[in-house]
């Protein structure tokens, strides 16, 4: 039986120092990212180990909104284990075989956002009247998939969000909150899909999922087991979630490792 445990990465797995929370001491987090020589994403280091049983002996299947550049940063996760042969990136519109991009799927991505008129080209004209708002610093570029939004946190509020995503939603796209981060996302752009395609490729017989974004949500919803770390934007819709769906007790880097304890658990 092939059993896929497919994951988000950061504020799922891996945590900032900004999320990863108060609750774990200095000397129990293990590093597995770093730029410039700076630790940059944590994990406990009793999540690390779990998480290294788990991908060494089931399928692992990063899914993250990461560019693939950004992805391969992540050099802690698979020390002394190998590299999944798979990997999600750019929130789906791109998928990693061996590391390298599978073109049939990243070309069907870029004749939908074509045909739905969800490009990049779409979207930047109408951040215009946003970029001299109080609550928007920097609007960014993943590659030619999507936009972002660096964001003041303290000036951005709820109507705010409301208000872009009644305007984006209309036109395609779903949009998502993450810390100082807004994502447009055009929706032919989701984990959901691209996750579906690995799993019948590789004839997965499961799928555990796991993410805390609301660019997760159907990814986990679709799954045979998912999990959703109590901070995250998902659980928004948590009077929703059936049964085999749940949220952790745990919430920061401890939620991340709350939920290996229980894919552990499922796999034995």
């Amino acid at each position: 039986m092939t059993i896929l445990f497919a994951s988000d990465l950061d504020r799922t797995l891996i945590y900032s120092k900004n999320s990863r929370g108060q609750e774990v001491n200095e000397e129990d987090f293990a590093a597995v990212e770093w730029i410039d020589e700076k630790p940059t994403a944590f994990m406990t280091i009793k999540g690390l180990q779990l998480f290294q049983q788990i991908a060494s002996s089931t399928t692992f299947l990063p899914v993250t909104t990461r560019t693939a550049e950004q992805y391969n940063r992540i050099t802690g996760l698979y020390h002394n284990i190998e590299k999944p042969k798979y990997a999600i990136v750019s929130n789906g519109a791109v998928i990693l075989e061996d590391g390298k991009p599978l073109a049939e799927w990243s070309d069907n991505v870029i004749a939908q956002m074509q045909q739905n008129r969800t490009s990049i080209a779409h979207v930047l004209p109408q951040l215009d009247a946003y970029t001299q708002n109080k609550f928007v610093l920097k609007v960014m570029q993943a590659e030619s998939w999507f936009v972002y939004l660096i964001i003041d946190e303290q000036a951005f509020s709820v109507e705010d969000f409301e208000n872009l995503s009644q305007i984006f939603y209309q036109q395609g796209f779903t949009l998502s909150h993450q810390g100082r981060k807004v994502y447009i996302m055009p929706t032919c752009i989701n984990k959901a899909s691209a996750l579906q395609f690995v799993a019948e490729r590789i004839a997965a017989n499961k799928v555990i999922a796991a993410g805390d974004s609301m660019l997760d949500f159907d990814m986990v919803l679709n799954a045979d087991e998912g999990f959703i770390p109590s901070h995250g934007e998902a659980t928004h819709k948590s009077e929703h979630l059936p049964p085999h769906v749940s949220i952790t007790k745990q919430s920061g880097v401890l939620a991340g490792e709350e939920i290996l304890i229980k894919v552990s658990n499922y796999l034995l």
